[in-house]
Formats: C-alpha cells, structure tokens, sequence
C-alpha cells in the first residue's frame, strides 16, 4: 500500500522518488515482501470458499459498447499466440527464464537480438497470472550472487517505485510530474502528425526504431532497450510531447501498466520526478550487433550487414542495388536528416521553458517539483538543463555539492539511470 510508505523531501542519498530512497524506505519501513503460500495451500482454501448465494447483478458484455475489431487490425490474435495468459503459460515461462536466461541477464539484457536475452515476464505480472512476490523470491533464493542479478532484481523494485509515484501524481498518464514542462514546445501541427505517424507505423527511416515498431505492432511487445530507443527519438529527436508516445504504447502494449508506462515516459519527456540522463542514439545500433532483430522485423533490408543495415543512407548506392534495397521504394527515406540540429532545437525549448519559470528553479539549477502534501522537493534535473537566475545554462565543475549532483552527465557515480519494466 503506497499509502503506508512515506519518502523525505529533498536528498536523502537519491532525490525524492527515485530508486534508493525508495528502495531503503521500504526495507526499513515494511520490511521484506511476505512469502507467497504453496499452491497445495491456496487451492485447499479455495476448496474450502461457497459461492454467494445471490450473485450481484452486472451488466452484459454486450452492453458495454466494446468496438469489435476485425480485417487487418486485427492484431490481438498474434499477441494470444505469442502470450497466452495463464498461470501455467507464466510458470512455464518463469522456468524457461530461470533455466536459460537469469544468469545471463546481468550482461545480455541490451541484447535485443538474443532470444534468451529477457524474461518476457512483464505481461505475466501485468495481468496477474505471476506474483511479483514469487518472481522476488525466485531470484532471492537463486544461488547466482546478488551483483550478477542486480539489474533484475532491481526492476521489481522499479515496478513499485512507479505504483507509488502514480499514487502521489494520479494524472501522472497524460499531465507533467514537473508541472512547468506543460509549457515546453514540441513539435505541431502538420509536422507533429506527420512524425508521429511514421514512428508508430515504423516507416521513420531508421531501422532499429522501425524494427522496433514493428515488432510492437506486432506483437505487443519489446525489449526494455528497444522501448527506450524509440521514446528517445520520439522525445529527443522527432520532438513530439510524450505523452503521444504514453498513450501509443498504452495502445498497444501487451503488458501495458499505468504507472510503469507513465513513469518511462515522464522520464524520457524529462517531466517526471527522474529524468533519463542519457539520450539513445538510433543509429549505433548496440541493441543489434549481429543484425539479427532489424532482418527479422525489416525483412526488406535482410541484405545488408551493419553497420549499414542500421543507417542504409550511408551505403553505397551499389551496395543497395546488391541488396534490392531503393530507399523511398522499398524503404523510406529518413523523416529527419538532421539529428544533431533536432536535438539542438529540444535543448533551446527546455532551457527557455525553465527561464520562464525561475521559482520551479532552485539556486544550484535544479527543477523543484510542489508534492501532494504541500511541500516542495528538489529533483534530479539533468546537467545540460540546469541554469542560473539570469538563464544561463552552469558551466564547469560545481564547487559546493549539490543535492543530487552529478559530476559524470551519467547519473549518480556515472551509471546510466534505468526505467520500470521487468522484461
């Protein structure tokens, strides 16, 4: 219950909301999760439960006015395939896990061209046919050391870190954590619709992002590194608000959640209580070493071999022509050329959107963010963003540590700042 937890203003070894204040507050406030019971036990329970005697009344299915979707947006029966919502399809899947994949994960979690690469366990917990707790305990009790499962392990922490963020922001899905990011200018109009079509149809011209897209589509589903790759170039580079992103992936995902979806969103937007301290690029392609995951979702470029495959543009037109490749043909041409000028341009609208709001800026440049309870906290805010009284972004070192500085542009201690999704 987020309700039963209770998180100090300002920096108390991480800022307000973020992973290790959260962490520890739970270990010393709740102490550690219950045990889950042994299935023999809970079905003699049930055995044991009656029936009402009188059913409540409800309303039909038929009466609801659910759309019934048919033709080719049919996409559910692709997503039953591959994820079938049952406890034993999830204790199956757990064991596969655990046989093939736990010890591996620490190093191979990036990996989207690995098959054994993540647990696939997210749609499991989403919907309940898996307990958190019973995931917890399987990792606890493994015999791998806790630093080659800390990733993991971590994740389910992330998942209730985002619950108890949802609790205190309730609108948290579709408004700022950071209220003064309302006013930040993206892209509109035309423009807007014209980008943010190719990127949920993956027609952007970039094939990892596409290839993820697609696969979404798909399937329902992707890598927790591919997830952050497309709200990247959404956010960074397409520069279209977030909350488009939150709502596609709500949309669509089969393992959506209201608070894990919003909370990676609101960091890649900049405008939650944590802010990724990292921009993807959609092009190097470390998520795809092999190729592997582009040639399977983009059978179209299944000739080429990175790093080209990854940025066709720089191919020689030979080389396409080898590998029946012409790019607007059979591939689109990329709906932006200029990268570094696009993100050039998101940095100027955030530094102008938080000169405009110089009392949700603290004295050491870091946004201030008003909690349900009335009190004001400082949040980790990202260097290139942090900006005097007179709006003028911080140079150099800083000289007096600040709550939540980070001298690395990586995080505390240079570690890149991870999102809420056990994949």
């Amino acid at each position: 219950d987020p309700s039963n937890l209770s998180l100090t203003e300002g920096f108390n070894g991480g800022h307000w909301g973020t992973l290790m204040p959260f962490l520890k507050a739970c270990h010393k406030q709740l102490g550690e999760p219950r045990r889950p019971i042994q299935r023999h036990e809970t079905f003699s329970l049930l055995s044991k439960v009656s029936p009402p005697s009188i059913w409540p009344e409800s309303t039909p299915i038929h009466d609801l006015g659910l759309v019934d979707v048919n033709g080719k947006d049919r996409w559910d029966e692709a997503i039953i395939e591959a994820f079938p919502m049952s406890e034993d399809d999830a204790l199956r899947s757990l064991e596969n896990f655990f046989a093939r994949g736990f010890h591996l994960y620490e190093k191979d979690r990036s990996r989207a061209d690995l098959d054994h690469s993540t647990s696939k366990l997210s749609a499991h917990l989403r919907i309940g046919t898996l307990s958190p707790n019973e995931l917890y305990y399987k990792m606890e009790d493994s015999s791998l050391p806790y630093s080659d499962r800390k990733t993991i392990s971590r994740r389910l922490v992330w998942r209730d870190l985002a619950y108890y963020q949802l609790h205190h922001f309730p609108e948290m899905c579709e408004k700022s954590i950071r209220s003064h990011y309302e006013q930040t200018q993206w892209v509109s109009g035309e423009e807007e619709r014209r980008r943010f079509e190719a990127w949920k149809r993956g027609k952007t011209g970039f094939p990892l992002v596409d290839a993820g897209m697609t696969e979404l589509w798909a399937t329902g589903w992707m890598t927790q590194s591919i997830r952050m790759i497309v709200a990247s170039f959404l956010t960074e580079y397409l520069r279209v608000n977030w909350v488009k992103g939150c709502e596609w992936f709500h949309y669509t995902l089969v393992d959506a959640d209201p608070a894990i979806n919003a909370m990676m969103w609101q960091n890649a937007g900049r405008s939650g209580i944590d802010q990724w301290n990292f921009v993807m690029s959609p092009t190097a392609a470390s998520q795809d070493p092999t190729g592997n995951y582009t040639k399977q979702w983009l059978p179209e470029l299944s000739n080429l071999a990175p790093p080209v495959l990854h940025s066709p543009w720089k191919a020689p037109p030979e080389a396409l022509r080898l590998a029946g490749v012409e790019l607007g043909v059979t591939y689109p041409h990329r709906i932006i050329v200029d990268l570094e000028g696009e993100r050039q341009t998101t940095l100027k609208n955030v530094i102008e959107m938080r000169h405009k709001n110089q009392n949700a800026n603290d004295d050491r440049g870091y946004d201030l963010v008003l909690l349900p309870n009335g009190k004001e906290t400082v949040v980790f805010t990202k260097k290139e963003f942090r900006i005097d009284r007179s709006g003028n972004v911080l140079k150099g070192p800083q000289t007096k540590k600040s709550k939540g500085s980070s001298k690395t542009g990586r995080g505390r201690r240079g570690r890149v700042r991870r999102v809420a999704s056990i994949d």
